[in-house]
C-alpha cells in the first residue's frame, strides 16, 4: 500500500514548478524575522492615526446555474407519472441514487419545455450532463434540490488613518488559501483600496463543495469551477461596498457562556462534542459596531465553534444552516412567545471559532427560550440554534459599554506545513484537490524526509480589545483553552466523563499539552479564534493524541475517537500552528 502510494504521490504533487528548497518554510533565524504583512508599519499601511472606521456588506454567493433532480425512489416513478402507484423504497427520502432517479436536464434557470415561465432552452439544457450542486459534507453524491436560504459573502471593512483590513466570512465548507490569493489579485486589479483581506469560511455542510471533497463520487471533485469563479467575484462585490461603507464606528464588546442559561443541560444544549476529552469551548464573543454620526448599527460579529450541520446529511436544500438564524435573530430580532428581543439592524457576520475535534449539534435536544425542545435534523432545530444563541448575544450586547479610542493593527505570515495524510496527496493526483504542493523535490520517491507541504497564512487582527487570531483549518478546542482538568466539560446533568477509559486508544491526559494555552497566550481581553481562516487544512489535533490505523494509516480510521485523523495533514499541524501564532504574538515591530 505504501509503495502505490508513493508512485500516486509522486505525480499528485508535482504540480509546483516554483517550489521552495526543502526546509524552505524558515530559513532565516527568528532574529530576523518579521511578519510579511504589517499594518500599519508597511509602506502600503504606514499608519493607523485617528478614529476607527467600519463598513459592512453582504453580497449572496448561491449559485446561479444547476440543475435538480426527481426524488422517486427505487422505481423511478414519481408521483402524477402514468404508472405510479404508490411511494416505494427511497422515494422521497432526501438521497440521490443515480441508477434509478433521474436529473432534470433544464439548464440553469431548471425550467423544462411545458414548464410555467420556459421561454427557451438556456445554457446546459438537454445537453445528457448532470450539472448538480454537490452538498459538502457527509460522503459523496448529495445534490441539492431546492433553496432554503441564501448563502452568502459577509464582510466588515475596517479603517484607521491609512490601514484598511476587510474580513470576509463565506457561508462554505472551506476556502482555500490558493482561491484567497485569487481574490486578493482579483481585489487590487479593481483598485479596491484595501491593504489586506482576510476570507474565513463558516464550514457550513449544507452549501455547495468549495474543495472538491464531495462530488458525485469518491475520486471526482465536486468544486464547479464556473460557481467558484463566480463565488470569488460576489467576495470582491463584498469587500469593495464594505470598504465604500466606511465611516466612524464605536465599539461595544461582549463574552457569553453559552452553558448559563440552560444549567441542566450546558453546553450539550447546543454540541455534542463527538472526540474525547470532552472539552468544548462555551465562550461566545459578540461585538456592535454602530456609527457614530446616529447611531445605527454597522455590524455585529459573532464568534462560536460549532459545525453548521445541524439538519444532517438528508437535508437537500441549500441553507447556511442555524448561521442563517444567529444573523436573522441578531438583524431582525427574535419573536419569543415569552417576550420578543428587539434586533440590531446592520449586517450580521457569523465567524466560526475552534471547531474541530468534533464540534456538532449532531445528536443533541435543543431547547429554546420558549420551552420547546427539538432533536431532529430540522430547519426547526437549526433555528432554535441561532435564535436562541443571538438573544444570548443580543442580552450580552445590551448592558455592554463603548470601548475608548479602539486600535486597529494587523500582523499576517504565509507558513507551510506538510501532508502526510496519504489520501489527501492521492486527491492530488486525481484532481480532487485543485492546490499547488511546495518544499519537496519532485525527481525522488516521497518519503519521511520528502514530504510535499502546502504553503497557508495566519493573521492577528486587533481592534481595540478585541483579538483574532486567523488559524487554517478546524483547531480542537483543548489546543485553545485548555480543559484537560475537566473545566471545559460543562454538560449538565449529562454528566459525561472527560475520557471514556472503556474505549480503544482513550486519550491519556497525562501525557496532554501543558498551559498557557493559545487564547490565554493570545493575551487582550477578548480573545477569538477565526476558525478556517484563510484555508482549510482539516483537523488541526493535539500529537499526543493522534492516531492512525497501524495497517492502513489516514485511509481507515484508528479504533476509538480517531475519525478526525483522516481528515488531518498530519500530527505536526498543531505544533506549527502554535508556533507560528506564537511568532505573531511575540513580535513587535
Amino acid at each position: 500500500m505504501r509503495l502505490m502510494l508513493t508512485v500516486l504521490l509522486f505525480s499528485a504533487c508535482s504540480k509546483s514548478d516554483d517550489a521552495q528548497p526543502v526546509g524552505g518554510s524558515d530559513t532565516a533565524g527568528p532574529a530576523a524575522w518579521r511578519p510579511d504583512v504589517v499594518c500599519p508599519g508597511d509602506e502600503r499601511c504606514a499608519n493607523g492615526d485617528g478614529i476607527l472606521e467600519a463598513g459592512a456588506a453582504a453580497v449572496t454567493i448561491t449559485p446561479t446555474c444547476w440543475e435538480k433532480w426527481l426524488d422517486c425512489g427505487d422505481d423511478g416513478i414519481c408521483p402524477g407519472d402514468s404508472d405510479w402507484l404508490a411511494a416505494d423504497s427511497g422515494e422521497a427520502n432526501g438521497e440521490y441514487n443515480k441508477r434509478t432517479e433521474a436529473f432534470l436536464d433544464c439548464g440553469c434557470d431548471q425550467l423544462c419545455p411545458g414548464d410555467e415561465g420556459y421561454e427557451a432552452p438556456d445554457e446546459g439544457e438537454a445537453d445528457g450532463e448532470f450539472r448538480g450542486a454537490w452538498l459538502a459534507g457527509f460522503g459523496n453524491g448529495r445534490p441539492a434540490n431546492d433553496v432554503h436560504d441564501e448563502i452568502w459573502a459577509r464582510t466588515i471593512a475596517f479603517r484607521q488613518g491609512d490601514s484598511t483590513i476587510a474580513l470576509v466570512s463565506l457561508d462554505v465548507v472551506g476556502f482555500f488559501f490558493d482561491d484567497v490569493e485569487d481574490v486578493r489579485s482579483m481585489i487590487a486589479d479593481a483598485n479596491v483600496d484595501v491593504d489586506h483581506v482576510i476570507i474565513s469560511s463558516t464550514h457550513n455542510h449544507e452549501a455547495p463543495d468549495t474543495l472538491g471533497q464531495w462530488g458525485p463520487q469518491v475520486g471526482k471533485s465536486g468544486v464547479d469551477p464556473l460557481w467558484l469563479a463566480e463565488l470569488k467575484g460576489n467576495v470582491l462585490a463584498s469587500v469593495r461596498d464594505s470598504v465604500n461603507a466606511l465611516q466612524p464606528v464605536d465599539m461595544l464588546l461582549a463574552s457569553v457562556d453559552v452553558s448559563e442559561d440552560f444549567p441542566e443541560k450546558g453546553t450539550r444544549n447546543f454540541i455534542n462534542d463527538k472526540r474525547d476529552p470532552k472539552i468544548v469551548d462555551e465562550t461566545m464573543g459578540v461585538a456592535w459596531f454602530r456609527s457614530v454620526a446616529d447611531g445605527s448599527t454597522v455590524a455585529t460579529l459573532v464568534n462560536f465553534g460549532n459545525h453548521p450541520e445541524s439538519l444532517a446529511h438528508r437535508n437537500v436544500e441549500i441553507t447556511s444552516d442555524f448561521s442563517h438564524y444567529i444573523r436573522d435573530g441578531m438583524e431582525n430580532g427574535i419573536p419569543w412567545e415569552s417576550g420578543p428581543v428587539a434586533g440590531l439592524g446592520g449586517v450580521s457576520i457569523y465567524l466560526q471559532g475552534a471547531v474541530g475535534g468534533m464540534m456538532t449539534p449532531l445528536d443533541t435536544e435543543v431547547t429554546d427560550f420558549d420551552g420547546n425542545h427539538f432533536s431532529e435534523p430540522t430547519f426547526d432545530k437549526a433555528r432554535a440554534i441561532g435564535h436562541t444563541m443571538a438573544t444570548q448575544a443580543l442580552e450580552a450586547l445590551a448592558v455592554a459599554s463603548v470601548e475608548p479610542d479602539p486600535r486597529l493593527s494587523l500582523r499576517a505570515a504565509e507558513l507551510y506545513l506538510p501532508i502526510h495524510n496519504y489520501a489527501f496527496q492521492a486527491m492530488f493526483l486525481m484532481g480532487v484537490f485543485d492546490r499547488e504542493a511546495f518544499n519537496y523535490d519532485p525527481d525522488i520517491n516521497l518519503d519521511d524526509y520528502n514530504v510535499p507541504e502546502l504553503k497557508s497564512e495566519m493573521d492577528l487582527l486587533d481592534v481595540g480589545p478585541l483579538r483574532m487570531l486567523s488559524v487554517p483549518g478546524e483547531l480542537l478546542p483543548e489546543l485553545a483553552i485548555g480543559g484537560f482538568d475537566g473545566s471545559h466539560t460543562n454538560t449538565g446533568d449529562y454528566e459525561e466523563p472527560i475520557v471514556d477509559l472503556d474505549q480503544a486508544n482513550a486519550p491519556n491526559l497525562d501525557n496532554a499539552p501543558q498551559g498557557p494555552f493559545l487564547k490565554e497566550r493570545m493575551g487582550f481581553q477578548h480573545n477569538w479564534i477565526l476558525g478556517l481562516g484563510n484555508d482549510e487544512l482539516g483537523y488541526i489535533i493535539p500529537e499526543y493524541n493522534f492516531i492512525v490505523d497501524e495497517q492502513v494509516a489516514y485511509l481507515r480510521e484508528a479504533e476509538g475517537d480517531h475519525y478526525e485523523e483522516t481528515n488531518s495533514l498530519g500530527p505536526e499541524s498543531a505544533d506549527i500552528v502554535n508556533e507560528w501564532a506564537d511568532r505573531l504574538l511575540e513580535w513587535s515591530p
